[in-house]
């Protein structure tokens, strides 16, 4: 049932409108400019056209089956009329994109009551209500418009969250920060939850990478044993809305959602092997780690710097985060030692060695020859926005590097020219994991090298 919400051959928009700006108008341009192949029906008793597309009084009037209907109604009554409609159509699958429901409280409980009642006895898997969608290359529902072609990718977003699913979507894919192969928002899930699209998506052979946002857990046990499975085969990023009182209060009015207690739900993730996001960027960041780096077979950091404060103080977040920094081979220190004025060692200031053959140089020998050691698993290269830097990312020569030694690598962002910093966050970005911050940099790597681990330990 889940193919219909990502795959239909058909989808009515039911509140469909011909006016630019309305949600309506939105939700039927996103579906056209999507690479959807399949009937498109708008649905409003008011208009007879909508983007060229002829428009029906209701759902009922439409010939030919309805795989998915979307809808964007003004009122809880009038939403819960239209599910009617739609059993009585023979739809099989329905996303509701208005709110007013279990989130309000009162009378908005009674209504979302009522559309679980109609969905169950016509056996109708619902998504939301106050949710905001699916962005997918497939088909876009979302009540953002989508300026650019939602990429191939390889990452998954699931949330509770109208800003996960449609305005941080519009952003990774306008700014093309993520690889993202679907989003969707589950709102209230009165219906469809985390738990039946971890399982789809965990089958999904495009889907790599799989990072939710919840505000409560449907079924703690199913969950647990769902996410298991899936976890041992790829990374599932999770962040917990509602781990305080404060947020557990900001999510009864946000999706009526009681919110799930703290420990038992970190107690639970670290059960299954998923991986505990804070906030809603690393939830990104950790999602662009795993869908771009090579998994690494153990914890061992090279610190790649310019600067011997930078050096010192990225060692000290690595041991923060269970990283070690050991030294490398004596084969390796041979070999480099003519390019450092002191014995070479772990972090590896590369100053002396750029003063010798230029910065694009030292990263095709010093830092190859650097990372490629025995003893490292992954590195940690510090850049800073300045002209010498741009060079090496024109021709990019880390991704080079990254893909010819197949070791995980993160680069931190610090001092620099915005001119020359944006040029690194855009260009290197696009294929590289790429920070503003040391911290940020480091806590996802280790992220990755404790997933890498445990994977070892899963295959051994």
């Amino acid at each position: 049932m889940m193919e219909l919400f990502f795959k239909p051959k058909s989808v009515a928009v039911i509140g469909a409108s011909g006016t630019p700006g309305k949600l309506g108008y939105v939700i039927v341009k996103n579906i056209v400019d999507s690479d959807f192949a399949g009937e498109v029906y708008p649905v409003n008793p008011k208009s007879d056209e909508i983007l060229g597309y002829k428009v029906y009084r209701s759902v009922t009037e439409i010939p030919g089956e309805v795989d998915l209907v979307v809808t964007a109604l003004p009122t809880p009554k009038l939403t819960v009329a239209t599910m009617q409609e739609c059993a009585n159509k023979g739809v099989k699958a329905v996303i509701i994109e208005s709110a007013g429901f279990a989130e309000m409280g009162g009378e908005g409980v009674s209504f979302q009551q009522q559309i679980v009642d109609i969905a169950k006895k016509n056996d109708i898997r619902v998504m939301g209500p106050n949710c905001s969608g699916i962005v997918s290359r497939n088909i876009v529902t979302s009540i953002y418009p989508m300026t650019k072609k939602v990429p191939n990718g390889n990452v998954v977003l699931i949330g509770q969250s109208g800003l996960l699913a449609a305005g941080m979507a519009s952003d990774i894919v306008e700014n093309e920060s993520l690889a993202v192969n679907k989003v969707c928002s589950i709102g209230n899930k009165c219906d469809v939850n985390e738990n039946d699209l971890l399982e789809y998506f965990g089958n999904e052979d495009e889907v790599e990478v799989i990072s939710m946002y919840l505000e409560t857990v449907t079924d703690g046990r199913n969950l647990t044993r769902i996410a298991k499975k899936v976890a041992a085969q790829k990374p599932v990023i999770f962040l917990s809305g509602g781990r305080t009182e404060a947020g557990a209060k900001a999510a009864m009015s946000h999706t009526g959602s009681i919110a799930s207690n703290a420990k038992i739900v970190e107690a639970a993730v670290k059960q299954t092997g998923m991986i505990m996001a804070d906030d809603f960027t690393e939830l990104k960041d950790f999602a662009k780690v795993f869908s771009t780096q090579p998994l690494p077979k153990g914890n061992r950091i090279a610190v790649i710097t310019l600067a011997g404060s930078v050096g010192v103080n990225v060692s000290d977040l690595c041991a923060g985060h269970g990283l070690e920094l050991p030294k490398m081979t004596p084969e390796t220190t041979e070999k480099l030692k003519d390019m450092f004025d002191t014995p070479v060692s772990n972090p590896v200031d590369l100053y002396f060695s750029v003063t010798k053959i230029g910065f694009t140089k030292t990263l095709e020998n010093t830092f190859y020859d650097a990372f490629s050691d025995p003893n490292i698993d992954a590195a940690v290269i510090i850049l800073a926005g300045f002209e010498y830097t741009q060079e090496a990312v024109q021709k990019k020569i880390i991704q080079k590097i990254v893909r010819d030694v197949d070791k995980p690598v993160v680069v931190c962002m610090i001092v620099g020219y915005n001119r020359y910093k944006n040029v690194i966050m855009d260009e290197l970005g696009k294929d590289l994991p790429v920070f503003p911050s040391l911290i940020s940099g480091v806590k996802a790597l280790s992220k990755l090298c404790e997933y890498g681990i445990r994977q070892q330990k899963l295959s051994a």
